[in-house]
């Protein structure tokens, strides 16, 4: 049980960043330390989902059971994916100029995926426990 509640925090942290990263992207973009607070909430959420993955796995092969059995896994996988190329990409656009304006506009378009992907698995997640 310790492990649901460590995959369930680590995820939640991860989405909660994904907010706030895209929240401070798109609303407080006049402020000079918009740009602080995103790299850093970016920078922090592939590790908090990498974390949440390896809590998943450990509960799922403690529990015997087998991985990817449900939609959630598959939605997880996706959205962790997702989570852990936007900020790749993010960085990628201040190391090759020339290409900024296609980066930026993939960096928001896998930002926004992976906070909707990650809200769906949360969701389904949810789903799974039997809360909802």
């Amino acid at each position: 049980m310790t492990m649901l509640y460590g995959h369930a925090f680590l995820m939640g942290a991860g989405l909660l960043l994904m907010a706030v990263g895209v929240s401070v992207a798109k609303f407080l973009r006049r402020r000079r330390w918009w740009l602080k607070v995103h790299r850093v909430t970016g920078s922090m959420i592939p590790v908090c989902l990498a974390a949440g993955l390896s809590a998943a796995v450990v509960m799922i092969s403690q529990s015997g059971g087998g991985h990817f059995r449900v939609p959630h896994a598959w939605l997880g996988i996706t959205a962790i994916l997702a989570g852990m190329t936007a900020p790749v990409i993010g960085v990628l656009q201040f190391r090759f100029r020339d290409k900024i304006l296609l980066l930026r506009s993939w960096h928001r378009r896998t930002g926004y995926t992976a906070l909707l992907l990650t809200l769906l698995t949360l969701l389904s997640g949810l789903a799974v426990a039997g809360v909802i």
